[in-house]
């Protein structure tokens, strides 16, 4: 029940900042259709080269621009290094619940309001300019949502464990800008991982990574077998939040707070 009221207070909180949003948004359009023209000249006369035509490329690149908001702009250390130099992470850490649960469960809402006020409307613009595909098998759908929680749940991971590691540090924006670029240039934002060169392509693949982005647009498109498409996300949701349960324990243990 704490959890449940987290992520409506904070879904609640970010209903105020409609109209930013909105403004945002239409920045997030600007740099999908720049992408999509890069890719259409790209392609244009070699389709026969690549995996990808003109339109699955086209398809594909909006569908990225609609997750990113899902999976990889979440809050820089997910507000836990504030709450570290302030001390609050002492009165935090002491409330009846799990402190893992207690800082996801509050961005866990912030990305709800992001579902329905920033990617699915960027989805909608998409659709009706370019063209939104939709699965041939009723049961993408299903597989397609399970993908993308996978990669929120992966995101989610990674933000914690750069934001817990301030524990440690205090400063965690090198840690940040190297995660973020990781997931750019591993999570298959602007390149399908399997257009990277070999073995590149193949260590991206079993990266985390993988699954914020680019195994999501995969089941959506219906570009890879489910299995296949489930299985690197899967493991990786797992064990991210299996260690991170682990390191909030080291870390309730480590934490000292200095001050009257």
């Amino acid at each position: 029940m704490v959890c449940l009221e987290l992520f409506k207070k904070s879904f609640s909180r970010h209903l105020q900042y409609r109209a930013a949003h909105l403004i945002n948004n239409i920045g997030s359009l600007v740099f999908g259709f720049m992408y999509i023209a890069i890719w259409q000249g790209v392609l244009e006369g070699k389709e026969h080269s690549s995996p990808y035509s003109v339109t699955e490329m086209t398809h594909y690149m909006a569908a990225t621009q609609s997750l990113l908001m899902l999976s990889v702009f979440l809050t820089v250390g997910l507000d836990i290094p504030p709450a570290v130099r302030n001390g609050s992470i002492s009165l935090q850490m002491a409330r009846p619940v799990h402190y893992f649960l207690y800082v996801t469960s509050q961005e866990a809402g912030r990305l709800f309001y992001n579902l329905f006020f920033r990617s699915l409307p960027i989805a909608l613009v998409f659709a009706v300019t370019v063209g939104y595909p939709l699965p041939d098998d009723p049961s993408t759908w299903l597989w397609g949502a399970v993908s993308v929680t996978l990669g929120v749940l992966i995101g989610l991971n990674l933000f914690y464990l750069i934001g817990i590691s301030s524990c440690w540090t205090l400063e965690i924006s090198g840690a940040h800008f190297i995660n973020m670029t990781l997931m750019f240039a591993l999570g298959g934002q602007m390149v399908p991982l399997d257009l990277l060169p070999s073995p590149l392509a193949g260590i991206a693949l079993h990266f985390p990574f993988s699954g914020l982005i680019y195994y999501p647009v995969m089941v959506w498109l219906e570009k890879l077998p489910v299995v296949e498409a489930l299985i690197v996300p899967l493991f990786w949701g797992v064990l991210l939040t299996l260690f991170n349960l682990w390191l909030t324990g080291w870390a309730r243990r480590k934490l000292e707070v200095q001050g009257g």
